[in-house]
């Protein structure tokens, strides 16, 4: 079996010091580039690996990273995914990514084992329900936190999100601008600031525009294709005046209301028009293409790992920042436009 490469090993095949080859592979700034170069050269050429557990013990740092979304299979949480390990990876770090299927239980089983393992820090995708705990325990961690998709009520931290009211504001408006006045909303669970602004952002249009809102054109559900489905079904055959179109929380809800008007044999948009958030990869693949705001999973994937980075980096950093990512209209055929 071939011996383990070590730092010595690198020092002795390129002429530098222990020291210099150890500054050069943890990016040390007093290492010129052209010394820098020839290490991680010659590393690479003799498949040097670092001993992380020894590094670990020394430095008293995990390197690693955990992630906690509701469903991966939801292209948005694996696009930001995709953004935060490729930022932590230049780094050094691992990602750890644990689901949690919507439920509080799990999202708190999933901090736990995460705080368990000494994890550097967290990037958490939350429901929205499990500040109690986590007033309980970040501060006995002290592990930085930072909360991506939903607020968590009663809790003070580091947060990225969506705009939901302005681009659900901004959705419905445009189906507004188009003519329609019974315009149908179908959301996530209101108990999620997600769902809740997105209806919220739905219902300001409206009033804008001089309207009450109607309670029986909306219909609150869950994140996936099967809520967007039943919700589509139910809201056409359940109204008293059918909608002419539907503003939709997001783009795997979508994906159900095509599937439900396809059964009812109703098409979009001359029978429905429709928008949705997210602008996921298979939106332009739809029949018509749906219109939805621009992407924005690799501007909330970058902002969580850099705002997490700065946090791990300098524990004293007490302030928290909260940003909401704008989205501007991606304007295709569903929504009736040419």
């Amino acid at each position: 079996m071939r011996k383990h490469i070590g730092l010595k090993y690198i020092a002795e095949k390129t002429g530098f010091s222990i020291k210099t080859v150890s500054r050069a592979l943890n990016e040390h700034p007093d290492v010129s580039e052209k010394t820098r170069e020839v290490i991680l050269t010659t590393a690479k050429k003799y498949s040097y690996y670092p001993n992380l557990l020894a590094k670990s013990l020394r430095t008293k740092t995990a390197y690693a990273i955990g992630y906690i979304v509701p469903d991966i299979t939801n292209e948005f949480f694996g696009k930001v995914g995709q953004t935060i390990e490729k930022i932590f990876k230049k780094h050094g770090y691992s990602l750890l990514i644990s689901f949690t299927e919507e439920s509080k239980e799990n999202e708190i089983d999933a901090l736990r084992l995460l705080l368990a393992k000494r994890v550097d820090g967290i990037i958490l995708a939350t429901v929205g329900s499990t500040g109690d705990f986590l007033r309980k325990v970040m501060h006995q961690y002290t592990v930085p936190l930072v909360v991506i998709d939903n607020r968590i009520e009663g809790i003070k931290t580091n947060l990225v999100l969506h705009d939901n009211i302005k681009g659900a504001y901004i959705l419905t408006k445009h189906l507004l601008d188009h003519g329609h006045e019974n315009i149908g909303c179908i959301t996530g669970p209101l108990n999620e600031t997600s769902g809740k602004e997105r209806l919220e952002g739905y219902k300001k249009a409206l009033k804008e525009y001089g309207m009450q809102p109607d309670n029986s054109l909306i219909r609150i559900s869950n994140w996936r294709i099967d809520g967007g489905f039943a919700a589509a079904q139910e809201l056409m055959k359940g109204s008293s005046q059918r909608p002419s179109a539907i503003f939709i929380g997001n783009s795997i809800m979508a994906l159900g209301v095509y599937k439900a008007l396809k059964k009812m044999k109703l098409k979009v948009p001359d029978d429905v028009a429709l928008v949705s958030f997210d602008n996921l990869e298979f939106t332009e693949a739809l029949d018509p293409p749906l219109t939805t705001l621009d992407k924005a999973e690799h501007k909330i994937g970058k902002l969580a790992a850099d705002l997490l980075l700065d946090r791990i980096r300098d524990k004293n950093h007490t302030k928290v920042e909260q940003h909401l990512i704008d989205g501007k209209l991606c304007i295709r055929r569903s929504c009736g436009c040419k």
